[in-house]
């Protein structure tokens, strides 16, 4: 380990929020390109996943500066799928999972170090949004195979925050105890964070400190109504996942579109982009050494902002997503995919092959469309064998649907409705469109119609 990656370790969250909000960019280039060239070099020497594509690419990663320097080569969500081990570097300690687009999961592995120092910094990003070691946090993201709960924890025992885990239970365990523990910090998906919402709108609030979201966009709309319902309480949200081990982008501001990134741990890049900047995230990890990633394609679609932010942060900040270049919709509390639709609607007799799922808000409330054809008139029984079919696979969309954080629609149709071309789009998300044109033109498919 160099100087100043053993000198960033020890610091605490507080210092560490403070030293990024201090760096002068042109010094954070040079710490973001020194690590970049080195974490190459390791990866080259002890993975085995990228030491065959450096040589049959002929790439020698030595030579290598810049990601440019890399050409056309990307690390893509399928070569996890297909062999994970093979980009393991040290002995891993934990493994966490995330859905992939056909359905197979992602396995992305961790040793207690890298813990400890993805802690650290999203401990400082959670300082730098407005938390302090005084607050009171209720953590509801989930606790399960998935990575957030845990991270979530571990940073707020750094930042010496009084706590309760409480994983993704039902809002209402949360609102009955907010009194009780005088929590004013809550933290979980946005589509939870709005069901809690309409609790406290219904039965009463407490003014709040923080509400902040991760894991899927926050509606817009729903941001100035929770502002209202918690007296005060300002929204922010996180960007992170699986495969970038924690936070890379935090909203410090007043500004819901934007996200300010961590970029001294992860090498951000937007590629393909269009004329107004809009492209595939792509980011390099900078500091892990067991499972380093190498220009990883989120197929998330934004656009990254160079200058610095008014608030007065000078580091590099994108904006808040414009969807995704793939299938996988991160929706109802989860990532949905269409292998899970084919595998529920496949045990369902009376139906044909052709089905699509839409998603959509009504106010502020997220709505599953899920459209089949057929020539049954039992409306209610089909609804009842889809609903089986879903809780016996996939209990945790079902647990999402019971404790209303989305309502689920069965719209039927003649057959041969729905495709009026070769190919049917099966996953349809209409929540965030645009009314900007400049932005709406560079969303690949972000006005699909409901009948592609």
């Amino acid at each position: 380990m160099n100087p100043i990656d053993l000198f960033a370790d020890q610091l605490s969250p507080a210092n560490t929020a403070r030293i990024y909000q201090a760096m002068p960019p042109r010094l954070v280039a040079t710490l973001r390109a020194q690590r970049f060239r080195k974490i190459v070099k390791y990866v080259g020497r002890h993975s085995e996943f990228y030491r065959k594509a450096f040589h049959d690419r002929g790439i020698d990663p030595a030579k290598v500066r810049v990601p440019a320097d890399l050409g056309d080569f990307y690390t893509v969500p399928e070569d996890i799928i297909a062999n994970p081990r093979a980009f393991i570097c040290q002995p891993p300690n934990i493994v966490f999972e995330s859905s992939g687009t056909s359905g197979k999961n992602k396995q992305i592995y961790y040793n207690q170090s890298e813990l400890s120092q993805i802690a650290q910094i999203d401990a400082a990003g959670l300082q730098v949004m407005g938390m302090r070691s005084t607050d009171r946090v209720a953590n509801a993201f989930d606790f399960s195979m998935w990575i957030p709960g845990m991270l979530v924890h571990n940073a707020l025992m750094k930042l010496n925050c009084f706590c309760m885990a409480f994983g993704k239970v039902d809002p209402l365990e949360v609102y009955r105890r907010l009194k009780q523990y005088e929590f004013n910090v809550i933290m979980g998906e946005p589509t939870w964070l709005i069901r809690l919402t309409e609790l406290a709108e219904e039965h009463g609030s407490v003014p709040l400190k923080l509400l902040i979201g991760g894991a899927e966009e926050m509606p817009r709309e729903a941001i100035g109504w929770m502002n209202r319902v918690w007296q005060g309480a300002k929204v922010r949200m996180c960007y992170g996942s699986v495969e970038l081990g924690g936070g890379l982008g935090y909203q410090p501001c007043e500004q819901p579109d934007i996200y300010h990134l961590d970029d001294t741990d992860f090498y951000p890049e937007v590629i393909e982009a269009d004329t107004n900047g809009l492209g595939e995230l792509v980011f390099t990890t900078l500091r892990r050494t067991v499972m380093p990633l190498l220009r990883y394609r989120t197929r998330d679609i934004t656009r990254l902002i160079p200058e610095p932010c008014p608030c007065g942060l000078k580091g590099m900040r994108m904006t808040r997503l414009r969807g995704r270049r793939d299938e996988l919709i991160v929706a109802s509390g989860g990532n949905l995919y269409p292998l899970m639709f084919e595998n529920i609607l496949r045990h369902v007799e009376g139906l044909t092959h052709d089905w699509q799922v839409v998603f959509k808000l009504e106010g502020l409330r997220e709505i599953m469309e899920i459209h089949v054809e057929c020539l049954r008139t039992d409306e209610q029984q089909l609804r009842s064998e889809v609903q089986a079919q879903m809780r016996l696979q996939y209990p945790d969309l079902t647990k999402n649907l019971d404790i209303g954080i989305f309502d689920m629609r069965l719209i039927t149709h003649p057959p041969g409705f729905l495709r009026h071309d070769r190919k049917l789009k099966r996953m349809v998300d209409h929540r965030y469109e645009y009314t900007d044109p400049a932005v709406n033109s560079a969303v690949p498919n972000s006005k699909e119609a409901a009948h592609a």
